[in-house]
């Protein structure tokens, strides 16, 4: 009987350090959440701060940028068509001028 109290005694000390070793891992594996966490909202401010920043200074000089209607981009389309057709020919002796003098 000494044997089979002794193998009992190993087994629940064993379930004792898996349970142990189990409370350890949940606790790492939950700080290693909140530490990505952290991360991930770090992350997102600093992002947003650029942009943000990014966008003031666009303000600033005058440049600033916004989406565009597709109404508004068909009027710029047509815009740079009726350019195009145009001064096609201008433009296309003025490449071949530039090209020629290059060489």
């Amino acid at each position: 009987m000494d044997v089979i109290s002794e193998i009992i005694a190993y087994e629940k000390h064993a379930e004792e350090i898996v349970a142990d070793a189990d409370k350890k891992a949940d606790l790492i594996l939950s700080d290693a959440a909140v530490l990505r966490e952290k991360e991930r909202i770090s992350y997102e401010k600093d992002r947003t701060d650029k942009i943000n920043r990014y966008h003031d200074e666009l303000k600033k000089s005058g440049e600033e940028h916004y989406c565009a209607t597709s109404a508004e981009c068909n009027v710029v389309m047509t815009r740079l068509d009726d350019m195009f057709s145009k001064n096609k020919d201008k433009w296309a002796r003025e490449i071949y001028a530039n090209i020629v003098t290059v060489k």
